[in-house]
């Protein structure tokens, strides 16, 4: 099959999206397809290959509002009229708008859902009411997916649309020594570790705000950024003005951050909307004793492998923190629990041949039956 992804901020960058495309695509390129996959120019990415896929660049109208759609739209312009596909893949509500047109020209669509994407604290009323019309797009593909099984029960519900469940993946890394991280002053095993875009939704305020209440010697790893998010970055450096505990990385990727996950005590992830959050399962895959707020998809993701707080109550997190410093035999079996679930349900391996199989699915791209069978729909 060849098959065109539609459309990540660049090849390789280290958004969620981002991962999922990598990881999926070069796996469907050692099963013996084609991937293109659509970038952005502005983010820095460049045509080429990339882990056997093929890279492509499309212009963007840069505002936080247009910047992903216009990505999209030129996209799916080039390859309906410039390319030779068997299928399209676009990511998101949103992106899912366009996912109607290449039908008209006999190409097979899919769409995969990370999110309600409506409920992210970016938006405004506007924007809200635009993302919840858009939403009505899952009626335009051939196929959709989700992430988690709260996406696939509120699409399919509320849609009365057939939706496959597909989860994220990780890959389970052997543990880095802390090399990076004693340059930078971080001692193993005594930081809480945040990593993720720092926007409000993360909910990283809240973790600065509990981690501030706590008596310990302990260091706060704040890592992650976000280019269109200057205000939010002021407000948590302020937040943290006055405790040299708290350290922010910015963006880490590569060694550094396998050994920011290998290294923690914990891992936090205070979010209040996810799809299924990489960066926990991530954490999970480095065996990190994990803490989250109480949202479905936090807790569907971290099962009975992890600890967890009220959503939006920095009091009870903190509570949870102190708990979890003080019993490190709890935060070990954590772990351990972790590790084991990363490796046993969520492995990218499993992830690609289930997409694959609903690739197979799809009008002139049908599989064998035995293969078709490994999905699950509402």
């Amino acid at each position: 099959m060849r098959i065109a992804f539609i459309a990540v901020k660049g090849m390789p960058l280290g958004g969620g999206i981002e991962k999922v495309t990598e990881e999926i695509g070069s796996r469907l390129v050692g099963r013996g397809h084609e991937v293109i996959v659509y970038a952005g120019r502005m983010s820095g990415s460049r045509d080429g290959i990339y882990h056997g896929m093929r890279v492509k660049t499309v212009p963007a109208i840069r505002t936080r509002a247009l910047y992903k759609l216009s990505i999209c739209l030129l996209a799916t312009l080039d390859v309906v009229l410039r390319e030779k596909v068997d299928l399209i893949h676009f990511h998101a509500i949103g992106p899912s708008l366009f996912s109607l047109f290449p039908r008209l020209f006999g190409i097979p669509t899919v769409v995969q859902v990370h999110g309600i994407e409506r409920k992210r604290d970016k938006w405004g009323v506007a924007g809200r009411l635009c993302l919840a019309l858009a939403e009505l797009s899952v009626y335009f593909p051939n196929r959709v997916t989700a992430v988690s099984r709260v996406l696939q029960r509120y699409f399919g519900e509320l849609y009365h649309r057939g939706v496959s469940y597909i989860p994220n993946g990780v890959s389970v890394d052997p543990p880095r020594p802390p090399a990076w991280l004693v340059e930078q002053g971080i001692a193993p095993r005594r930081y809480v570790l945040f990593v993720a875009r720092t926007v409000e939704e993360k909910g990283a305020h809240f973790l600065i705000e509990a981690f501030r209440k706590l008596d310990t010697d302990f260091q706060l790893v704040i890592a992650g950024d976000d280019p269109h998010g200057a205000r939010y970055q002021e407000r948590l450096h302020r937040l943290a003005q006055g405790d040299p505990r708290i350290l922010f990385t910015g963006f880490v990727t590569g060694e550094p951050l396998a050994e920011l996950f290998s290294n923690a005590y914990l891992f936090c992830l205070p979010s209040t909307i996810e799809g299924l959050p990489l960066s926990l399962l991530e954490a999970m895959g480095y065996g990190n004793c994990c803490l989250v707020s109480d949202i479905p998809e936090n807790l569907e993701a971290a099962g009975d492998a992890g600890c967890s707080f009220k959503n939006r109550d920095p009091e009870d997190l903190r509570r949870v923190l102190a708990g979890l410093i003080a019993r490190p035999d709890r935060a070990a079996a954590l772990r351990e629990r972790a590790a084991n679930r990363a490796r046993h349900d969520f492995g990218w391996e499993g992830v690609t041949a289930q997409m694959e199989a609903l690739y197979r699915t799809l009008p002139g791209l049908q599989g064998c039956p035995e293969r078709l069978a490994q999905q699950e729909t509402i």
